[in-house]
């Protein structure tokens, strides 16, 4: 798909507002175009050039596979007319006056955008509202585009996925380019679950990055933003905006690491809860842990959960369980608690005899993960999602991801606690 310059742009800086002599593409847009994946990822902050970048794709993707048709969808109506119209619209004619056989035309009623060159099919460009999903359903295409869609639903996302199926298309291929919104299914695309289930090539965009800008429009909004949303909408990286992380010390950067044991002591942190029952494995070794493996068992119970660590995890001896287990009874066959269950595996429960202050057990955690003493394996994907997630200011909302996150703090806070306890400490030896 040779139809742009793929230089950088020739500029003149010389007035208050950069001049575009010649287009072309900065390195950031040049990595995205360059993608072959499946779906193609451009995760950028404000003034990026990401529509930019997507209508340029979607016009040469809509002559290289024509007659097949090819679609952008935005957000809205109003906003396409604000952004991937007028760009579109731009573009072509800016090409038109270096290709005289090329003719294009605009049917608003129809929503596309058509393109003549001679001696070569029509090529169609779609352009269409994600605001109702069910509304995306339609012929077959080769190429999808989506413009800004982490304000849109998943189910866009998966409409527009269904329908890349045309057979006479050349190059079958989604691109995406946005700003990244909170840690919504973006995210999950580009770091979580959802990257195993689909062939994505992901490239982040910083706003200083595209030179064209006017001078100081960076650094206006870094002074406008807090860190965080500077973070988000200048460095175009996905952070919580919500206030009041809970694992504020946790950095994916400095906390997200895969790690070899070397004569560690491996552990098993659990939570007692019937759906998910949940827990995390890992190991410690002098002043510093890492967890590598985590489980959420639906409809599950402390017995079966302890013959998938004998199974799967023959490392493991020690189990740091949620203190309350002492007396519960999870779900399990024969009236025995959850302690009981643990020992009759074989394996060794080390818990307090009453629950640490929750205070207590996070400050614990969030001066190991600042020291860069608590690592996470990037395999544990709901784990890192849930760190990053978990607020005080919605953690009503988020119950379902403290059982997992419980299971996590056990054993740290046993092992490292802000203060050491002398005793009230039992341990329960197993078979």
């Amino acid at each position: 798909m040779g139809f742009w310059r793929t230089e950088d742009p020739v500029m003149d800086f010389d007035g208050r507002v950069p001049k575009v002599i010649k287009g072309g593409m900065w390195s950031h847009q040049r990595e995205w175009w360059a993608l072959q994946n499946f779906i193609k990822l451009l995760v950028g902050g404000y003034g990026s050039g990401k529509s930019e970048i997507i209508c340029k794709w979607s016009i040469a993707g809509a002559l290289h596979n024509a007659p097949s048709w090819s679609a952008i969808v935005s957000p809205s109506f109003p906003q396409a007319r604000r952004t991937i119209i007028p760009t579109l619209t731009r573009l072509l004619n800016g090409k038109m006056t270096v290709r005289k056989d090329m003719r294009w035309r605009h049917n608003k009623s129809d929503h596309t955008f058509t393109i003549d060159i001679e001696c070569r099919p029509q090529a169609t460009i779609l352009y269409l509202s994600g605001d109702d999903p069910d509304s995306l359903k339609g012929p077959n295409l080769g190429q999808a585009a989506l413009d800004e869609p982490f304000i849109q639903q998943f189910a866009v996302f998966e409409q527009m996925i269904s329908r890349l199926r045309d057979p006479q298309a050349q190059l079958i291929q989604m691109g995406m380019a946005g700003t990244p919104e909170q840690l919504n299914w973006g995210y999950e695309l580009v770091e979580g679950e959802l990257k195993d289930r689909y062939d994505v090539g992901y490239v982040n965009a910083d706003t200083r990055a595209n030179l064209a800008l006017p001078k100081g429009y960076a650094e206006r909004l870094i002074k406008g933003f807090d860190p965080k949303a500077a973070e988000a909408y200048v460095q175009g990286r996905f952070v919580n905006l919500s206030k009041g992380r809970v694992f504020y010390g946790f950095d994916r950067d400095r906390n997200v690491k895969r790690i070899a044991p070397y004569s560690a002591v491996h552990f098993v942190g659990m939570d007692f809860n019937v759906n998910p029952m949940s827990f995390v494995v890992g190991w410690h070794q002098g002043n510093r842990a890492h967890i590598y493996a985590e489980y959420e068992l639906p409809n599950s119970d402390t017995e079966y959960a302890c013959s998938i660590i004998r199974e799967k995890h023959p490392e493991v001896r020690l189990v740091f369980p949620d203190p309350s287990g002492r007396a519960r009874h999870t779900n399990a066959p024969g009236g025995a608690s959850d302690f009981t269950w643990i020992a009759r595996a074989g394996l060794v429960v080390m818990a307090p005899i009453a629950s640490w202050a929750r205070r207590d057990s996070y400050n614990a955690l969030n001066h190991m993960y600042a020291d860069g003493r608590l690592t996470i394996d990037p395999d544990c994907k709901r784990l890192i999602r849930y760190l990053q997630e978990h607020t005080h200011e919605l953690m009503t909302r988020q119950a379902s991801m403290t059982h997992l996150l419980d299971a996590h703090r056990y054993p740290i806070t046993y092992l490292f606690p802000v203060h050491r306890p002398s005793s009230n400490v039992s341990q329960i030896q197993g078979a």
